[in-house]
């Protein structure tokens, strides 16, 4: 039997679904280093409260659930394009009679392989996995909002701070959530018999419905159940974002480690990185920053210094406030300008404002150069040109210092009153030539 019939088989909209899916798919993937710039520019200036790093969170997870699923419908529609070039320059399809074996082996080949029905499967599962990309992607963002939800009650309204803070707490509350959409949940909505608690819950039911996006998926997701065994919708629906979340979870390992982690697929080495040693990084060289690069921290103009001088340049994280804020007001520091009633009394203003200003950076702020500690340092508010961060520059002279390697340690101190130095905070050795 010939299945020329096939030969027109053709959905109307695959060449758009490849575009589409094509399109995303590299868009998402390449939304890693986007993520990556993101937090790290963001970072020094922005306090990540527990809303902002669960969206953080959720909204990385939402682009590997749609990057899956499109890279399935890309490989699928990849492989039905291959087979329907087959078919199309042979639109016979298999030459039986060339074929070196027994009637009964033939009959059950041709019983096996109708092409037709393979064409019919593959595209079938290819426009599922374009739908199971989008459902499962409404399914994260619903997982997300009732979380967030559940969070703000138990936070704003009983002050569990604890609680929501715990790692394990909230990837618990997730999965709970994600079973509830998926349906496994379901019997504890049944009625009760009471008519005050079935309105209740009737209007809970509601509320939930609204609140959570269902709304915009649950039909689907009912279509699915309804037409498919629950237990391998279940499995495969948290599988399905199980391994998103766990991709997730592992690439944003590698620059926020609160609750991550980061395994290293193809890199065995296990001595190299060293926490407790310094290594020289090149984004703490001006002249090595590569394009759309940040310092984060802060830096110096090379690691080769042939200059007089080192530029060095501290960028203002949001931690420092605290305990600027704290040693101004000991120093009585005024941050409104009063009216002067001549020039002189003005210029004498800001001179005693710029020395209190001084001495505030130089008490946050403690150098280190080859283990002398440089008193007085002469600080200027800086927004660096190339980088545009927002920190503080300071001109540091090294015509004195011996040729060769040397060494220049920024220390900071921290709280809102204490003097405790935090060691470490910069480090940058550099070549004096």
């Amino acid at each position: 039997m010939k299945d020329n019939d096939a030969l027109g088989y053709r959905s109307i909209s695959w060449q758009l679904e490849i575009i589409i899916a094509g399109g995303l798919f590299y868009t998402l993937f390449t939304s890693t280093d986007f993520f990556k710039n993101f937090f790290i520019q963001t970072q020094p200036i922005l306090n990540f409260d527990h809303y902002q790093i669960i969206l953080f969170f959720g909204l990385y997870i939402l682009t590997r659930t749609l990057l899956i699923g499109f890279g399935a419908n890309l490989l699928l529609r990849t492989i039905w394009v291959a087979y329907m070039a087959i078919y199309n320059w042979y639109p016979n399809g298999v030459n039986y009679d060339k074929l070196k074996l027994s009637d009964d082996r033939k009959k059950n080949l041709k019983a096996r392989y109708s092409r037709k029905n393979r064409l019919e499967t593959l595209e079938k599962w290819a426009s599922l996995s374009f739908s199971f990309a989008i459902l499962f992607a409404m399914l994260v963002i619903s997982t997300l909002l009732v979380c967030l939800l559940i969070d703000a009650f138990l936070l704003e309204v009983l002050g569990l701070e604890s609680l929501v803070y715990n790692v394990t707490y909230n990837y618990t509350l997730a999965g709970v959530v994600l079973l509830a959409h998926l349906g496994v949940l379901g019997r504890l909505a049944t009625k009760t018999g009471k008519p005050v608690i079935d309105r209740g819950l009737s209007l809970l039911n509601k509320i939930y419905y609204y609140c959570s996006g269902s709304f915009l998926y649950q039909r689907e997701l009912l279509i699915l159940r309804s037409n498919s065994k629950q237990w391998i919708l279940v499995s495969f629906g948290v599988f399905y974002i199980v391994m998103a979340t766990l991709i997730s979870v592992n690439q944003l390992g590698a620059f926020f480690y609160g609750g991550t982690f980061n395994v290293k697929v193809f890199d065995d080495r296990k001595t190299y990185e060293q926490k407790t040693i310094y290594s020289m990084k090149n984004r703490y060289y001006e002249d090595h920053l590569k394009e759309n690069e940040v310092f984060y921290r802060g830096g110096i103009q090379s690691e080769l210094i042939k200059d007089k001088h080192l530029k060095l340049f501290v960028v203002h994280w949001f931690w420092f406030d605290s305990f600027k804020d704290s040693v101004l007001n000991s120093l009585d520091f005024k941050k409104e300008i009063p009216s002067f009633e001549n020039d002189a009394i003005r210029s004498a203003f800001f001179d005693e404002q710029r020395i209190k200003y001084q001495k505030t950076l130089n008490t946050m702020f403690e150098v280190v150069l080859n283990e002398k500690v440089l008193d007085s340092v002469r600080w200027n508010r800086y927004t660096h040109p190339k980088t545009d961060e927002e920190g503080y520059l300071a001109y540091i002279a090294v015509d004195t210092v011996k040729m060769g390697r040397n060494i220049v340690n920024v220390n900071r101190r921290y709280g809102k009153d204490s003097l405790e130095v935090s060691d470490g905070w910069l480090s940058f050795p550099f070549w004096k030539e």
